[in-house]
């Protein structure tokens, strides 16, 4: 049995990300959701640089924080994807503070993200970023996504709906 991540605070429905353990699990209002048989800890594959959080398109990197899922498709190239909301406000500030996005497109990142819209994702800071089947092994194949078993994505996508929160830590 996989050894799942410890549970963030107690608040409602979270997906929660260990980048480190390469594991994903669900909790509602603190307890573990059980899955597909019965488990509630399931592998992942991430970006193809695994460490450090997402700073531009191409990176390869998988972004660490508090994300909300944005919109559920159906007919994604991976099965079924859900869609999280990066970049979001503080990853824009970052990329202006970093030189790789101008004012004026932090503006209109940190504009969309505060009016809850879907993601501006035509920026050097990268986008479409979702968690999606295809499958967990090998692992670290996306360019930046979390990926999973399709049966696992089955099952989150009918668990989980747009603005519910997902941490990808560390």
């Amino acid at each position: 049995m996989l050894s799942c991540p410890d549970a963030p605070e107690p608040s409602g429905l979270v997906v929660l990300v260990d980048k480190s353990d390469l594991r994903l699990a669900v909790f509602q209002d603190g307890a573990p959701l059980p899955g597909p048989d019965g488990a509630t800890c399931f592998p992942v594959a991430l970006g193809g640089v695994p460490t450090g959080t997402k700073e531009r398109r191409g990176d390869e990197r998988t972004p660490t924080g508090t994300f909300r899922i944005t919109h559920k498709n159906p007919n994604s190239s991976f099965h079924l994807s859900l869609g999280l909301d990066y970049p979001r406000a503080q990853d824009a500030e970052a990329g202006f503070a970093a030189g790789i996005i101008d004012a004026r497109t932090r503006d209109r990142v940190v504009a969309v993200a505060r009016a809850g819209g879907m993601p501006v994702r035509d920026t050097a800071l990268g986008g479409d970023i979702y968690l999606h089947g295809g499958g967990a092994e090998p692992s670290n194949w996306t360019d930046g996504c979390v990926g999973m078993d399709d049966n696992v994505i089955d099952w989150l996508y009918v668990t989980v709906k747009p603005g519910t929160r997902v941490i990808i830590r560390e």
